[in-house]
């Protein structure tokens, strides 16, 4: 009998059918990360292969020729911005013709919105979430950070070669003065066009062919150039360090180390210590502070669930000794007049043992509701906060007189903090500077009000400059001779573990240099019983 086909199994019915449950085996070896079928011939890449020659097969594994510029290279095309990831594809390293539209769009937006370096690329990092590689989001940061560093000697150089002063300008000529690139290769990492650098220009192709061979620091520059010194600060801190000018400058350019400050309420700094190294941290201790540790190495952040429980707050070490220096005692009424988001609130918290009365004062409202987060994760209950219209608040002169210690830590410069916000130098000049110094005058006038007979006024910044400090204590202590200076030689010999530095005068100062920590000034005021 004639087999008679069947209407519900057409001809070629079977070979679809083995295609079909061969594509579903190879999708389920993907997803489970295993080797496909053997029925898929796996040696047809390679057959692919043969016939072309080493450069076509370079041209496909990296179309933008870019080849000698991959840290880790693929034979997928870098997705184009906006583009979605296939099931089962593995994200790669940009090229750096794409790394660089990146960097360029950080630096601009830093620039154009006057914010911070980190802001900046948390927000291009958040709008750009899972397009890029971990390893791309270091070398975008690397590179934008080089920049800013680096930032006076590539103005000065493309001053030289008469350029104006663009933030793209600056990124080109870095690529050739700190990366070695020559005009060539900028060439072929700025291709137009989506996800590119715009082509160079003549004038820009002109100056950075001047500047390829030469080395970013030359000998002809100022040494204020080589030092990344803005004008503004120059001769200031001239004035206050002299012969120590190159020192101190350059200790500010260096990276700045984690220090943290363990939490009395929730533990003990010798216990601490051996549960961070088990967790992969390398901790020092900082003999000369109460609770000063320095974490030398966080171990991919391996410090975090401590801090998140609230046992040790991020503080540098000289914020942890100008804390030190108000010398709070339990039961007290204290207050932070220029608290911010609270640091040394929760200092000043540990030392009076939760009791008495702390206001964390401030005129930000956000910066204070970071306060009351840091406040409960550390245990804190004897705190609270107050929002001031200003420096001048009404609130201010029904207080007077009412308060033992009152410690004001007055927006300034930043000049101390540039090892962590190398940034903040470039947006500031003298006019910001003469506002900043009328600014303090008026805070530190007003807060001393708020002092009682017998109480101390605490004034400090994180500058350096002169302007900022000695002169604003010697203006106060001309217009209130009812106050007196402390030298901070007996306050240290009292709250510190180790003696004073013999350098030190009646006043503090602390730069990295010369002491290992952040720039800071303070003077202790304490206005005459009655």
């Amino acid at each position: 009998m004639t087999d008679q086909p069947n209407d519900k199994n057409p001809a070629g019915g079977k070979g679809r059918s083995e295609k079909q449950q061969a594509r579903k085996e190879r999708f389920v070896a993907q997803k489970h990360g295993k080797d496909t079928d053997q029925r898929y011939d796996s040696s047809y890449p390679k057959k692919r292969e043969q016939g072309r020659s080493g450069d076509d097969r370079d041209k496909e594994r990296n179309p933008s020729g870019e080849r000698n510029f991959y840290t880790k290279r693929s034979d997928i095309e870098p997705l184009k911005s906006g583009a979605r990831l296939a099931r089962g594809a593995e994200r790669v390293d940009l090229p750096m013709g794409r790394l660089l539209f990146h960097v360029l769009a950080v630096l601009e937006e830093a620039t154009n919105s006057d914010s911070p370096i980190d802001r900046a690329l948390a927000s291009h990092f958040s709008n750009i979430k899972g397009r890029l590689t971990p390893r791309d989001h270091d070398r975008i940061r690397d590179m934008v950070w080089g920049v800013v560093r680096r930032y006076r000697r590539l103005l000065w150089w493309l001053e030289i070669n008469g350029q104006t002063p663009q933030v793209r300008k600056l990124l080109l000529a870095d690529l050739v003065l700190t990366h070695g690139k020559n005009v060539q290769d900028i060439t072929h990492f700025c291709k137009g066009g989506g996800g590119y650098l715009k082509r160079l220009t003549d004038s820009e192709a002109r100056a950075l062919s001047a500047m390829d061979g030469k080395r970013l620091a030359d000998e002809t520059m100022p040494e204020a150039v080589t030092l990344e010194c803005p004008a503004w600060a120059e001769k200031g801190l001239r004035e206050v360090f002299g012969d120590r000018f190159t020192v101190e400058i350059e200790a500010l350019r260096q990276p700045a180390p984690l220090d943290i400050r363990v939490n009395p309420f929730k533990g003990n700094r010798d216990e601490l210590i051996p549960r961070l190294e088990k967790a992969g941290c390398k901790v020092e201790k900082l003999d000369w502070l109460p609770y000063g540790l320095r974490i030398t190495d966080a171990g991919r952040k391996a410090h975090l669930p401590f801090y998140e429980r609230g046992e040790f707050e991020i503080q540098d070490a000289g914020s942890q000794v100008l804390a030190a220096m108000v010398a709070v005692e339990p039961g007290q009424r204290v207050i932070d007049f220029c608290a911010g988001a609270g640091g040394k609130t929760l200092a000043l918290a540990a030392e009076m043992n939760n009791r008495g009365q702390l206001i964390a004062a401030d005129v930000h409202n956000k910066r204070l509701a970071r306060a009351a987060l840091r406040l409960k994760r550390a245990g804190v209950f004897n705190a609270e906060r107050k929002v001031l219209g200003s420096e001048r608040d009404p609130w201010v002169k029904k207080n007077k007189g009412k308060f033992d210690r009152v410690l004001v830590d007055a927006p300034c410069s930043g000049i101390g903090s540039w090892r962590r916000a190398p940034d903040s130098k470039w947006r500031r000049d003298e006019k910001d500077l003469e506002e900043l110094v009328a600014l303090q005058e008026s805070i530190l006038t007003s807060a001393a009000r708020l002092v009682k007979p017998g109480g101390r006024l605490v004034y400090a910044t994180c500058s350096l400059l002169p302007v900022e400090n000695e002169d604003q204590v010697a203006k106060l202590l001309r217009s209130r001779p009812d106050f007196k200076l402390v030298p901070v030689k007996g306050i240290w010999a009292e709250k510190m573990p180790t003696s004073m530095p013999e350098a030190m005068g009646d006043m503090l100062r602390l730069s990295p240099a010369t002491n290992d920590t952040d720039g800071f000034f303070a003077a202790v005021l304490e206005r005459e019983a009655e």
